[in-house]
Parts: structure tokens; sequence; C-alpha cells
């Protein structure tokens, strides 16, 4: 699996120019190693995968990756690899200009031995864009884990119960389940305070009346997950049927239009269409998705400008939402993958209109 993974980017490196990929950032490096360690770094050769680590990671990196040479940087990790850069034949170089810290670029740019430097840009992202059925697998078996975690928040929702207090409750139990991680803090909030998209959980209680969102997302075997869901706790009145009815029309609007082939854009025009036919269409403040996998936020992006086309195989947080100042805000998002006939929903937790 990692080989192959490595043969795909070796192609993109020579297409680029460069007859090597150095990697850093730990997403990339589980995505073609398994190596899950802190610290480490690979270089991606014609000749050889080679896993540079520290002493102290040597035994993981046995246990975790096949196909690669694993080296010790004892004696200094660059000139670990400038020995193998040297007895390669590298010249050009890919290196991940969006991970490098400018001071990171500059130790980059004195110590290592190349004749040319050259941008991934989204080079790394866009191999790991498209899944393959292995993760496909886990970020379903991740989604199973969410929709437990969403279901256990329903249960304790009640007039009262303080934010912050049930965020402490659904993550000691989707601890509980396996989560190894949370995509992005939990996110529980209620009453007005819904009609902020990017709202943080408080010390707030919930009251009769109140709108509640919740959001949870985990991290599984290193694979992210997004779901959101609305309730309305005690009753729900016509304003606020009407637009939890518009956001659900929208959300599964948007499923059925992500299919392969689509232009992102149009998924998102979409959404935006069906709000705005049922008057909510200056009430849409965020795009309708993005990719999900070893990050929370990966391609393809979802919205307007963006130029991707969905690929079969894609997984991606997909939904939709309306917030209004002074009262509140539906949520309704979903961990999704694409295929031809639409995006189907990994996540499961039911999406109809409830009253606690």
């Amino acid at each position: 699996m990692y080989e192959e993974r490595a043969a795909r980017l070796l192609t993109a490196v020579s297409a680029k120019g460069a007859d090597a990929c150095l990697v850093a950032s730990k997403e990339n490096r589980v995505f073609l190693s398994g190596f899950t360690g802190e610290t480490g770094a690979l270089l991606i050769t014609e000749r050889n995968l080679t896993l540079f680590v520290e002493p102290r990671y040597a035994l993981q990196a046995a246990m975790e990756t096949k196909g690669f040479n694993i080296v010790s940087t004892a004696g200094g990790l660059y000139n670990s690899i400038n020995d193998t850069v040297i007895a390669d034949g590298v010249k050009r170089i890919i290196y991940e200009d969006n991970y490098f810290t400018v001071n990171q670029f500059r130790s980059l740019e004195k110590h290592l031995r190349y004749e040319e430097l050259i941008p991934a840009g989204d080079l790394m992202l866009r191999l790991r864009a498209v899944k393959d059925p292995g993760e496909v697998g886990i970020m379903t078996e991740a989604a199973r884990i969410t929709d437990a975690g969403v279901a256990k928040v329903e249960q304790l929702l009640k007039v009262g119960a303080a934010e912050k207090d049930l965020v402490i409750q659904a993550e000691t139990y989707l601890r509980s389940l396996d989560a190894a991680g949370f995509a992005f803090p939990p996110v529980i909030v209620s009453g007005p305070r819904t009609a902020m998209p990017a709202a943080v959980p408080a010390a707030k209680e919930i009251a009769f009346g109140d709108i509640v969102v919740v959001n949870l997302g985990i991290i599984y075997k290193g694979y992210c997950t997004d779901c959101s869901r609305t309730y309305f706790i005690g009753s729900a009145d016509d304003a606020a049927r009407d637009m939890f009815d518009a956001v659900l029309c929208a959300r599964n609007a948007v499923l059925g239009e992500a299919r392969t082939g689509a232009g992102c854009q149009t998924v998102d025009a979409r959404a935006r269409a069906v709000l705005a036919e049922k008057g909510y269409g200056e009430n849409y403040l965020h795009c309708v998705g993005h990719g999900l996998g070893l990050s929370d936020r990966e391609l393809p992006i979802m919205n307007l400008q963006s130029t991707d086309t969905l690929c079969t195989n894609m997984t991606v947080s997909i939904g939709a939402g309306a917030y209004k100042s002074a009262f509140g805000g539906i949520r309704m998002t979903d961990t999704a993958v694409v295929a031809p006939e639409g995006a189907v929903c990994l996540t499961k937790a039911p999406c109809e209109l409830a009253v606690l």
C-alpha cells in the first residue's frame, strides 16, 4: 500500500521536473509510510524510500513501516539526508512549502545538498484527496463512532445542562469508543449563540425553547470526521421549523449534487440557490464543504471560487446552514464519500426535526 502511494508520488514528482521529494509533515509521513511518530522525515527518490528518525523512534518505525529504509538521525538530520541525496544522485528536490516555516526553510537552504528546490504546492493534498478502499473503511468506522457520540449528546440535552459540561461528557464518551482525539474542539452551543457558525461552548445553561447545535468530529486511526445536527429544547415555533426545513432541503440537495465529475463550485451554488429560494439566501455564512482525511480540512474545497472537480472516493465534510442574529442558527453537516450518483453519507445520525 505505502509503496504504491510512493510510486504515485514519484510520478507527480517527475512531472514537476524533480527527482526526489522531501516530506516532513506528519500527515504526509503517515500517508506515505505509516509512521506516526511526532518527528521524522521521508526522502522519496527513484532509487530508494527512506525514513529518517531519531533513535527513540527507531523501534516504532520498524513496527509501523514496510518498504522503507530506516535511517537513524543520531548524527544530525541533514547529515543523514545528505548521505542519501548523494548516494541516490539527487539534484532537484520537491519540498513542502506549505509546511516549512521561514526559519525551517532557511535551514533547509543552508544545510541540504541540492541543485534546485521546487515547492510542492498542493501536490501532496491532491495525492491524498481520493481515498483507497482501506481509507474509506477506516472513515466508515470513524463515522459510526461519531454517530454514537451525537446520539449520546442528544440523550444528555435538557434544560439546565451547561454547554461546557456537555462537551466534557461527549469527549469522555467518544474516548471510550476508541476515538484517539478530536478533529476540532467539540461544539455544543445553544440559544442565540447558535447564530455564530464558529461559536465556542461556554458556561451557558440550556433554556426551554433553545435551539442547540451539536458539531462533533473525531480522529480514528489518523482519520477525521465531521457531523453536525440541530435540536430544539421543549418547543420549536413556526419560524424555527421553517428555517430547519430550508436547511434540510439544502443539505439533501447538495448530497445529490456532489456526484463524480461535478464541479465543486456548482455544489456550493446549489446550496445557496435552495436557501435563497426559501428566503434564507443572506443567512448562509460559509461554504458547503471541504475534504476530510488525515486532516480535518483537505482538498477538495467546495465554495464559489473553487476550480476543483469531485472524484469517486473523495471523502468530504458536506452540508448546509442558516444563521440569524438574535434568533439562532441551524446546521447540518455530514462526513460523506463521493460516488457517481452523489455523496453517500458515512455519518448517519438522524436529520429529522427533533424537539427534546
